[in-house]
């Protein structure tokens, strides 16, 4: 049973006014998870780059955090603008990001890739945040889940081909290869459109919150709360994920380690993902933040010379951590309001999260050396844990939190 001072996602109902349309939806999580797919490569991505020579190994937060600024600008104005766009403007979008892609994989000043990345970012940024919103409106449990699923499946897969490419091909070729992700999500975009009304007419999305036709509806603390500790948790993750890869070439590890790590790492992240996707709490969430924080820390206390199994094993673990509390708290979030925009924001955070940790790292690392971001990512967790702390004592004595919502579809 569920801890008291807990939440827990027990039943949900929804409507579809067309009737049900698992394509659409499979193809939402899809392109959620292409939409930020970027995050999960970063240790080898920013490897190739320098064993491409256009990234000196101390650039690494910078390209992140450009990258992740403007996923962070993009997922604000489909926040703030998203309703009044149509799902055939986002493909175009992952057009944009595809072309970014092939010009970074070319790119040989930096100036001109720092301003690849982020209008690839921005147009990613986009496209995660509509599918991530459509793909939540139903079982958020689940569909947090299921995006971070396939987007860990995917980062295996990447992580396993890339460095042999590149050994073979070189570091270009590899690069280039990467631009299928936002190619695959604009057809993943055009499936949701196609998918959604099988009749000639242009369908067009606009989710129906039940049993009130409004689509706005009020935001608990505990809604806040949640939506702050996903913040938090991101941040750390990815102050602590955007410096592993350069942590560990200054031990002297190997990039074929490294892409190993990430790899498996990748794998029992999915596990987890695939354990955490029921609507059930089963641990409670300050038990989960603690121990959550724990492993996300794992690679900058873990990670030194001649110690690659170590780091293999701190990857892992920070792999549980980040994907427990990403759909802990995302899902959670997400089910105490049946709010279409604050569905958008909790995506915001997503990327907000993103920027903010690598921008903090590097900051820390400049001024103080590596020693600082172990300070750095124990205070980020800590906000976290505090907020999640906050949350848990606001739904204290209620059971059950239920998520009413659906999808219409109209010509």
């Amino acid at each position: 049973m569920p801890d008291a001072g807990t939440t827990s996602v027990h039943s949900a109902r929804y409507r579809l006014t067309a009737g049900t349309i698992p394509a659409a939806q499979v193809a939402a999580t899809l392109a959620a998870a292409l939409g930020c797919h970027q995050p999960a490569i970063d240790p080898i991505f920013l490897t190739l780059l320098s064993q491409a020579g256009t990234v000196p190994l101390s650039a690494h937060g910078l390209i992140v955090g450009t990258t992740q600024a403007g996923a962070a600008l993009g997922a604000l104005a489909v926040w703030r603008f998203g309703q009044g766009m149509p799902n055939r403007l986002f493909a175009a979008f992952a057009t944009l990001a595809f072309l970014c892609s092939l010009l970074s994989a070319v790119a040989n000043n930096f100036t001109v890739l720092l301003m690849l990345r982020g209008l690839y970012g921005a147009a990613m940024g986009m496209v995660y945040a509509q599918a991530m919103a459509m793909s939540a409106a139903q079982r958020p449990n689940r569909a947090y889940g299921g995006m971070l699923l396939l987007q860990l499946l995917l980062a295996t897969l990447v992580s396993l081909v890339l460095p042999p490419l590149a050994d073979a091909r070189g570091a270009r070729t590899a690069l280039a290869l990467l631009a299928l992700a936002p190619a695959a999500a604009c057809a993943a975009l055009l499936l949701c459109v196609r998918s959604a009304q099988p009749a000639a007419t242009t369908p067009t999305w606009r989710e129906v919150p039940m049993p009130s036709a409004e689509t706005r509806s009020p935001v608990p603390a505990a809604g806040w709360a949640l939506a702050a500790a996903s913040f938090c948790f991101i941040g750390a993750t990815m102050q602590v994920w955007s410096f592993a890869g350069a942590l560990a070439a200054e031990a002297g590890i190997s990039e074929a380690v490294i892409g190993e790590a990430v790899a498996l790492g990748s794998l029992v992240g999915a596990g987890a993902a695939l354990a955490m996707m029921g609507e059930r709490v089963i641990v409670p969430l300050p038990l989960t933040a603690v121990l959550s924080s724990l492993m996300i820390a794992s690679p900058v206390v873990l990670t030194g010379p001649g110690k690659p199994l170590s780091f293999i094993l701190s990857i892992i673990l920070l792999n549980i951590g980040s994907t427990a509390l990403f759909i802990r708290c995302s899902g959670l979030a997400t089910a105490t309001s049946r709010d279409s925009r604050f569905r958008r924001l909790i995506a915001c955070t997503h990327s907000l999260g993103m920027i903010a940790g690598p921008a903090a790292g590097s900051a820390l690392v400049a001024g103080s050396g590596n020693g600082a971001l172990l300070g750095g990512v124990i205070l980020m967790l800590a906000a976290g844990c505090a907020t999640s702390f906050f949350a848990a004592k606001q739904r204290f004595g209620t059971g059950s939190l239920q998520l009413t919502a659906g999808i219409e579809i109209s010509g």
